[in-house]
């Protein structure tokens, strides 16, 4: 549901800077890749810009790139995630030509200025904090920038999308499990970055390395406000990592809401502060809470080094309850040092949760180790061997990811199977009866917490398969939608 803050941020930036910037936010192929590299090309820009996020997303960035520099000599720079983490390996790929790291609203302006000046060469390079570059073959890394202090000075640059592709009516709220609100427009905004906490997992221990910035509360109820009077919103679901790392200030921007809004927030914020705090947020308009409960082993939790307890988890889903609001809690398995017996507590945990009315999203997902946070570095002694380049990075996530060695067989697919399990509505598929068979079977599996023997995952798939490649493309095509 989220729109691309880090292009509308950037776009924001260049437009202060006097250049003009074209956005576009879509699914790819190798097909449209090419057809789109044409259409780039011919505008004559000065450089092309790509996000890159650590994920099957990758092979579009990827795809792009390369159509570009088949055609032409433009700068192609990569920046988000992925070249942030890993920017040499990223710059290994010769379709990319700089790597911008971290924040990128000061350096995407930099580099423009010197494509305008036809000086974007490794010696200028060199001097310009926040890139990665190429210097005669050899991949070169600089310092980062500082972090922007005042955010306020940037805002997304909506005018170069189409707002009303981001905005929704009578869905659910980031996962099928979670509120479903059909009598609200709703906007995903973001107004802050980074976050204190401490997650051996999460991405913000290398990127934000535990920094917390944000915008003024003017700032962020001025774009509220704009989005509920000008584009009609009633609704807001805030995408920062960490709301609440500045408690003082997110209670100012929920007091001054036009609005109804969800957002995340950890579970021993809602522990510590308690009663009063969740009996404000209800006051104000809140209708669901998203909490990174992770798992129902106290040991991997602290393996993780979350900074939470099983029971501050259980008394956040009771607050939220009592005062009527929704929770939607999230779970992960697989993780480094987990057994099969800590896997077991998740599941019964998730059991016990969702008995009481709490929403758990789809999954648990199956842990994926993200490099430069300290569970990849424990992952690869345990025997992960990480991606070698781009391409291999493009994985998709759940099942079809590798099992690394750390990691018991069965906790892969038991995200998969309770997905199955709580699939709200077979009726409209092509093939229901075979899908309601999969489903008393997926529901059978978790309820005895059997997870061994997967015919049932990969039967369908091996028929799929053999469907495509004799030609049964249109029902293949079905199956899959549904």
């Amino acid at each position: 549901m989220a729109p691309p803050f880090g292009l509308l941020y950037l776009a924001s930036a260049l437009e202060r800077a006097g250049f003009s910037t074209r956005l576009v936010h879509e699914s790819m192929n190798s097909v449209r890749a090419a057809a789109l590299a044409e259409e780039i090309v011919a505008g004559r820009p000065l450089l092309v810009g790509i996000s890159s996020f650590t994920g099957p997303s990758l092979r579009s960035s990827l795809q792009l790139s390369q159509a570009i520099k088949r055609i032409s000599a433009v700068p192609v720079v990569w920046g988000g995630l992925h070249a942030t983490m890993l920017p040499e390996q990223t710059l290994a790929n010769r379709a990319v030509d700089v790597a911008v790291m971290a924040e990128g609203e000061e350096t995407i302006v930099d580099l423009a200025r010197l494509c305008e000046a036809g000086e974007l060469t490794p010696r200028a390079l060199a001097a310009m904090p926040g890139v990665a570059y190429r210097d005669d073959g050899t991949a070169r890394t600089n310092n980062w920038r500082p972090y922007i202090r005042d955010l306020d000075r940037y805002r997304p640059a909506w005018h170069l999308l189409d707002i009303e592709r981001y905005l929704y009516r009578g869905t659910y709220i980031y996962s099928a499990l979670g509120s479903k609100v059909s009598d609200l427009k709703i906007a995903t905004v973001m107004t802050s970055r980074g976050c204190p906490g401490r997650c051996g997992y999460c991405y913000n221990q290398f990127v934000n390395h535990g920094s917390f910035r944000a915008h003024s509360v003017t700032h962020a109820l001025a774009e509220i406000n704009d989005l509920a009077h000008n584009h009609g919103v009633t609704a807001v679901v805030f995408e920062d990592d960490c709301l609440f790392a500045d408690k003082k200030r997110a209670i100012e921007i929920i007091h001054g809401l036009p609005v109804r809004w969800a957002a995340s927030i950890r579970a021993d914020y809602l522990a510590r502060w308690g009663e009063p705090f969740i009996a404000d947020l209800a006051a104000h308009n809140c209708f669901e809470l998203r909490i990174g409960a992770e798992s129902g082993s106290q040991r991997v939790l602290d393996l993780m080094s979350k900074g939470i307890t099983v029971d501050q988890v259980r008394r956040s889903v009771n607050l939220c309850l009592e005062h009527n609001i929704n929770v939607l809690l999230g779970f992960m398995c697989g993780v480094p040092g987990e057994t099969w017996a800590d896997t077991l507590e998740t599941l019964d945990l998730i059991d016990e949760l969702e008995r009481q009315g709490a929403s758990v999203a789809a999954g648990p997902a199956f842990f994926f180790p993200y490099p430069g946070t300290p569970m990849f570095d424990e992952a690869v002694r345990l025997g992960f061997h990480p991606p070698a380049d781009i391409d291999e990075w493009a994985i998709g996530w759940g099942p079809g990811q590798p099992l690394p060695p750390y990691a018991d067989r069965r906790a892969r697919l038991v995200g998969f199977y309770r997905i199955m399990a709580e699939h709200r509505d077979t009726t409209s598929l092509r093939a229901p009866f075979f899908a309601r068979l999969l489903q008393w079977l997926a529901r059978y599996r978790w309820r005895k917490r059997f997870f061994g023997l997967p015919l049932d995952y990969y039967v369908p798939r091996a028929g799929l398969r053999l469907m495509r490649r004799i030609g049964l493309t249109k029902l293949t095509g079905a199956i899959y939608k549904d």
